[in-house]
């Protein structure tokens, strides 16, 4: 009778521990569905979040946003006179006043390059948006340079007689300050470009000044040499 009291409790005992371990068991496995549930149910909640549209509201889950479509301004009256004087002075630039000799094309661009930055440095200053078309130095670098009366124009000069002598006056109302501005760059461009040239053909003239003297001496000194042998010659 004892020994099958024993053998119940510890049965009692064996039930209750394995009972407890089943339980652990059924709640580490509830602990790990929740956590799976809770990161799936995250990713939901970040998939599913809804779009803003353009003012910002949200837009609901599976809608497409729709952004209305903005066509690129289009230029305006002033933007297209500006952009055909700008072609017609590059046109000049590259055509009639590049093609003559580097020296005078430099000349006529530096030149033409000072007018145009005075007048654009010195916005309020009558002095620098007229000059006399007697003027000797733009005579002789700008004016009779072929293309320079034309690059004039391009870049809104325009001749006045005043007081019976013709004056160059530049036009400086803000469509005309726009035209300059860009001549000004284009006129900076073709100063390097020209400038260049000038380099390079002083490069060039200095080498063949250098030849020439080479052989002037090569020269001189077999000129000498045959003297020398001459007289050699005559006191044997």
């Amino acid at each position: 009778m004892k020994r099958a009291q024993r053998e119940l409790r510890r049965g009692g005992k064996d039930g209750a521990a394995l009972q407890a371990s089943a339980t652990g068991t059924r709640q580490l496995g509830c602990t790990r569905l929740a956590r799976a549930f809770n990161m799936q149910n995250t990713d939901q909640i970040v998939d599913d979040a809804a779009p803003a549209d353009e003012q910002g509201q949200l837009v609901p889950a599976g809608h497409d946003v729709t952004i209305p479509y903005r066509a690129p301004d289009l230029p305006t009256k002033e933007d297209l006179q500006v952009a055909e004087a700008k072609k017609l002075v590059l046109r000049v630039l590259d055509t009639r006043i590049s093609q003559q000799d580097p020296p005078t094309a430099l000349c006529a661009i530096q030149l033409a390059l000072k007018l145009v930055s005075n007048i654009l440095d010195n916005p309020g200053e009558e002095k620098y948006q007229r000059f006399k078309s007697s003027n000797p130095k733009i005579q002789k670098q700008l004016l009779r340079v072929p293309g320079g009366d034309e690059l004039l124009l391009h870049m809104g000069f325009k001749t006045k007689v005043q007081e019976f002598e013709e004056f160059w006056v530049a036009c400086v109302s803000p469509i005309w300050l726009r035209v300059l501005g860009e001549a000004r760059a284009g006129l900076a461009r073709y100063e390097t470009l020209v400038a260049s040239k000038v380099e390079e053909q002083q490069k060039q003239t200095k080498q063949r000044l250098e030849g020439t003297n080479k052989v002037r001496q090569e020269t001189l000194a077999q000129i000498e040499a045959d003297k020398l042998d001459r007289r050699d010659r005559s006191w044997r």
